[in-house]
């Protein structure tokens, strides 16, 4: 029986037509009402999608997912395939394929999507399948956060510096190696145990269960300090922080955080032991830097004294307490700025004390220190306040006199003069000493101090050539004069080199028979360019420059050599007379050099006269002694040359081994005319011939002078009277001369 009215009854095809749209809509709307994406494909294309399934890839609607090759879902072809080749297997059997796999959006991003797929007749694959995707990229992407954070964790959990436990029940559920390791366990060896297990005792146990898990049970954290055991019996004290898991449901556990202390408290006991062992250190270096300070306190002031002490050296002569020559530069520059700027005159004096050194040598330097303190004194309080009296060191003292013009200076240097006579008593000597001074005036002598105390040296030595006991002003003249002073010194050392020095010989006459008996060696010195200097000139260079002892020994080898020479050409046996200077004598290898000098040329001792003036003895007549003793012992003769004009005294005369005496010039010259010349004269041949002393004359020009020296008993002469200073060629001719007649 039909249900329905006839009038409305449907025909028999019409009806499956009906029901055939009408699952086809039932179909849709479970299409688009699903919230996976779901896909018809046939024939690697897209037959029919939903809504779901077109947004997943980026389109609009399904229409636009229509007729779209299945391939370009995928990353690749090489994804595409490698999928087919994993779900067909599966598919054939008439199985769902499940899977998870990236997929590619239009456009081209990648994504994670689930697929489920089926074919929908397992008999005929052509027919199709169906494909379920559902988009989890979100989902992939927190899952690999949280796998990240589960790493993480994980991480600070298995590395961390401190224990971690998880208990529940009070039994170990999970812990991590640094706990393990902490109370020397192995891993997993505490899992499932009592806590009760790493405490001392049961006392301790229950304890730790009372205070902790009282504020744990109210939902607090607890913090406290704990001694727990460890495998090995050993206290290990640790602080200890703990927390419900759920602070509502206490079965789910409690976390520990457990940190070994055992050590730091160690470390802060021994710290406790050395801070009261520190503050009795510091209570006992509190004293010992009080006294510290002290000491520093006085090596402060030590060192003050020091330094000022330093400075004094530095600046101040230690003997007389004067000014140096550092200090005296300062005030000597500051001083002519000072005049230059105000125009004021300014004077620098140099003075020196006459024959100081014999006082060294005869009384001592004791003697000579106190006599130059006193003389230092002397000149301080000759002087105003603002001008300075310095001491160069030895007898050599500058002043520096401020606003002194000519005549202030004189005034001053006349003022020296005085204080320097006033008789001085050092033990049982009184002594009086003379200045030889010079002086030098700003601007006239020289525009700064340098050459202003160059100048007013150059004055004093011209003082003390010129008789001592004096001041000179300094004059261009002077400044010529050290000029070729300076010159000649220079020259001299390279006159031998350069054989610039020549011997000439004046005869010496015996005056009985007439005939040459002897020569003087005179050494000459001709410059290229300066000409003919002479001995006058450059022996007092020689002497003053040192090169006096070299000289000299040349001249003794060439005299030694030329006597040598004349007596192999058969001459007359002559004496060959030879000068030495002070500082020749005194050199220690003069009595070597001549026995060498006399052996290597095969001459007797007394073929060779050595000169010396009568001062050469003076300074240390027992070494004098010495020295001509041993001359004498090898058979060479002394002489005293220019007697009469030194400071001789008899008892020494008679004691040194003196052959000749040769008198002066400048007797000789005027014994025509002149009583008191022939008096001494007459004096010194009487002498001579009392003590066993040849006497030779120099100087002799006229018939009168030597008929007078041979009237009184003198043996021998020289003079231009019978020849001048010849080379050894033009003598040898006169010998020869002599010889023949």
């Amino acid at each position: 029986m039909s249900l329905m009215p006839d009038a409305l009854a449907v025909p028999p095809g019409q009806s499956s037509t009906l029901a055939l749209q009408r699952i086809l809509r039932e179909q849709q709307t479970l299409l688009d009402s699903a919230g996976v994406g779901i896909v018809f494909i046939r024939h690697r294309a897209v037959v029919r999608c939903n809504q779901r399934y077109a947004e997943i890839f980026g389109l609009h609607s399904p229409s636009d997912a229509v007729g779209r090759s299945s391939e370009a879902l995928h990353p690749s072809r090489e994804a595409f395939r490698e999928l087919g080749r994993a779900a067909y297997p599966v598919l054939a059997q008439g199985l769902t394929y499940r899977t998870e796999r990236q997929m590619r959006r239009t456009g081209g991003p990648l994504f994670w999507a689930h697929l489920t797929g089926r074919l929908i007749n397992p008999a005929d694959s052509a027919e199709g399948s169906i494909w379920i995707v559902d988009d989890i990229d979100e989902q992939k992407r927190a899952q690999a956060r949280l796998s990240a954070s589960e790493r993480e964790k994980q991480m600070l959990f298995d590395h961390a510096m401190v224990g971690i436990v998880v208990l529940r029940e009070r039994h170990l559920a999970r812990c991590n190696r640094h706990f393990e390791r902490m109370l020397g366990y192995g891993p997993g060896e505490l899992l499932g145990l009592s806590s009760r297990h790493w405490y001392l005792s049961e006392t301790d146990w229950q304890r730790a269960g009372e205070q902790c898990y009282a504020p744990i049970g109210l939902g607090q954290d607890y913090e406290g300090e704990m001694t727990l055991r460890a495998k090995d019996g050993r206290a290990v004290v640790c602080e200890v922080r703990s927390r419900a898991m759920d602070p509502q449901d206490l079965s789910q556990g409690t976390l520990w955080i457990v940190l070994d202390v055992s050590e730091r408290l160690r470390i802060q006991a021994q710290l406790a032991h050395m801070h009261g062992a520190l503050e009795q250190q510091v209570r006992e270096r509190t004293q010992e830097l009080r006294e510290t300070v002290a000491d520093l306190h006085r090596e402060i002031e030590q060192r003050k004294h020091d330094q000022e002490r330093i400075h004094w050296m530095a600046h101040y002569d230690a003997l007389t307490g004067l000014p140096n020559r550092v200090l005296l530069a300062e005030r000597g520059q500051e001083a002519v700025r000072l005049a230059r700027e105000g125009g004021q005159p300014l004077a620098v004096m140099f003075l020196d004390l006459d024959n100081f050194k014999h006082v060294n040598d005869s009384l001592g330097h004791r003697a000579g220190d106190a006599l130059l303190m006193e003389i230092a004194q002397r000149l301080r309080g000759t002087v105003r306040e603002r001008d300075t009296v310095a001491r160069l060191g030895g007898d050599e003292f500058v002043l520096l006199l401020v606003g002194a013009n000519a005549q202030g200076a004189a005034r001053v240097a006349a003022k020296m003069q005085e204080a320097a006579r006033q008789p001085l008593q050092l033990g049982r000597h009184e002594l009086c000493m003379s200045p030889s001074m010079g002086i030098a005036l700003f601007p006239d002598h020289g525009e700064d101090f340098d050459t202003l105390i160059q100048a007013a040296d150059t004055a004093m030595y011209r003082a003390k050539a010129e008789g001592r006991n004096g001041y000179r002003f300094f004059s261009p003249r002077m400044q010529a004069q050290s000029a070729r002073a300076l010159a000649l010194t220079n020259a001299l050392r390279r006159a031998l080199e350069r054989e610039q020095l020549t011997l000439l010989y004046q005869p010496q006459v015996c005056l009985n028979t007439g005939a040459i008996c002897g020569v003087e060696a005179l050494v000459r010195w001709n410059h290229p360019e300066l000409g003919a200097i002479g001995p006058a000139e450059f022996i007092p260079i020689a002497e003053n420059s040192g090169q006096i002892v070299v000289i000299g020994e040349w001249v003794l080898r060439t005299a030694v050599a030329q006597l040598k020479r004349w007596h192999d050409q058969g001459l007359p046996p002559l004496t060959m007379a030879v000068n030495l200077s002070a500082a020749q004598f005194r050199h220690p290898q003069l009595p070597e050099l001549i026995a060498q000098l006399l052996a290597g040329h095969g001459l007797p001792g007394d073929r060779l006269e050595l000169e010396l003036t009568e001062n050469v003895a003076i300074d240390d007549p027992e070494a004098a002694a010495q020295i001509m003793d041993r001359m004498h012992a090898q058979g060479v003769r002394l002489s005293v040359d220019d007697f009469g004009t030194g400071y001789s005294s008899l008892s020494q005369l008679k004691r040194f081994r003196i052959h000749r005496l040769k008198i002066d010039q400048s007797f000789v010259r005027d014994l025509g005319h002149d009583g008191n010349d022939r008096a001494i004269v007459i004096a010194i041949i009487r002498m001579a011939q009392a003590l066993g002393m040849r006497t030779t004359a120099e100087g002799v020009e006229t018939p009168a002078q030597l008929a007078f020296l041979r009237e009184q008993g003198c043996e021998e002469a020289q003079g231009y009277h019978f020849a001048k200073p010849m080379p050894a060629a033009a003598l040898q001719e006169a010998l020869g001369r002599a010889g023949r007649h």
